[in-house]
């Protein structure tokens, strides 16, 4: 407090100093930089006389005073940081003090924006990382489910087709079981005319040999007749000659 008192206190003679320092010299500082009125370079900037002296004590532009006027550094940024180290021995010792509040004001602004900034990058970082663990596992889930449909799916279509071949084996088998019935019916007559052959055939080796009887005896009877037939023409010729003979005598 003592110290701003007295910086108060001193203010007026500092001032007052630099005016007359101010007067011994030109509108334009030792650099060659011109002053532009406040008010001239609040119309020209298109902005209010607070503003521009709120950006001065915000370190954005230089204020100088003259002759009792505030008068702007006319410069541009580049060399504003080329010649601030030796201007800043041209200030007022009140006004460097003000100015120097808001620009450690402003870094800690800007401190607190960029770790702000910083959080917020990071925040969303691992909100990304998050999403896109979680998008990984969807993905993966889904692809194991795919996976289980495709399964799914071979399977159907593997059980559809061992039904269609069953259902075709059930109709093949269903047909055999028909050509079976149908040889045994076949069989069943094939061996109903084996039986009535081989009756058949008993029959006629029956009447073979009642024939072979009968043509033995036959033969027995032609044998005996075929005797009685030489004996006959054994007595013909007998005969035949006894009338031979007599017919000589």
């Amino acid at each position: 407090m003592k110290d701003i008192q007295a910086n108060s206190q001193k203010g007026p003679d500092r001032e007052a100093t630099a005016g007359d320092a101010a007067q011994k010299t030109t509108p334009l500082s030792h650099f060659k930089r011109d002053l532009v009125p406040l008010d001239e370079y609040a119309t020209r900037e298109g902005i209010s006389s607070d503003i521009v002296e709120q950006q001065g004590q915000l370190g954005v532009i230089q204020i100088r005073k003259f002759k009792g006027q505030k008068f702007v550094v006319d410069v541009d940024p580049e060399q504003l940081s080329q010649f601030e180290a030796p201007e800043a021995e041209e200030i007022v010792p009140g006004a460097r003090a003000s100015k120097e509040r808001p620009t450690t004001t402003s870094k800690l602004i800007t401190a607190g924006l960029t770790a702000g900034l910083i959080i917020i990058i990071v925040g969303v970082f691992w909100f990304y990382l998050d999403a896109k663990t979680r998008l990984d596992d969807l993905a993966a889930e889904h692809t194991a489910l795919q996976t289980a449909y495709n399964n799914l799916t071979s399977s159907t279509s593997e059980l559809k087709a061992t039904q269609e071949e069953l259902a075709g084996s059930k109709v093949r088998l269903s047909q055999i079981q028909n050509r079976i019935a149908q040889s045994k019916t076949e069989l069943e007559k094939i061996r109903a005319g084996l039986n009535k052959s081989r009756q058949d055939l008993d029959t006629i080796q029956s009447e073979l040999t009642t024939i072979q009887g009968q043509v033995s005896l036959s033969k027995v009877e032609l044998e005996s007749t075929r005797n009685v037939l030489n004996d006959s023409k054994n007595d013909l010729d007998t005969l035949a000659n006894q009338n031979t003979q007599a017919v000589k005598q």
